[in-house]
């Protein structure tokens, strides 16, 4: 909804009024919907490194809970072939009192 002549008037000189009474009260209000920080991303440039970066971090983060998880350990040559490769000992035992 648009604001008549008369009611325009009147708000800019309120805020004229502003201006004068309180200029650090008026350049608060000017600054809003004004980013408070300087736009870092601005440039393509900028925002492919930053996402390079935070792409490199996801990689890193995701490789070392592999590595520390219990499921790292599965592939692992000495681990799992130590278990297999031995013969258990209560089935030769048994094999040899029953025949």
């Amino acid at each position: 909804m648009a604001l008549s002549m008369d009611e325009q008037r009147i708000l800019d000189e309120m805020e004229r009024k502003l201006a004068d009474d309180d200029p650090r009260l008026a350049s608060r209000f000017a600054s809003f919907g004004q980013p408070r920080m300087p736009d870092l991303f601005g440039s393509s440039r900028t925002r492919l490194i930053a996402s390079l970066l935070a792409v490199a971090l996801i990689a890193a983060v995701a490789l070392v809970v592999y590595v520390l998880s219990p499921f790292g350990t599965i592939g692992r040559p000495g681990q799992l072939r130590s278990h297999q490769s031995s013969p258990p000992t209560a089935q030769a035992s048994s094999g040899s009192s029953a025949g």
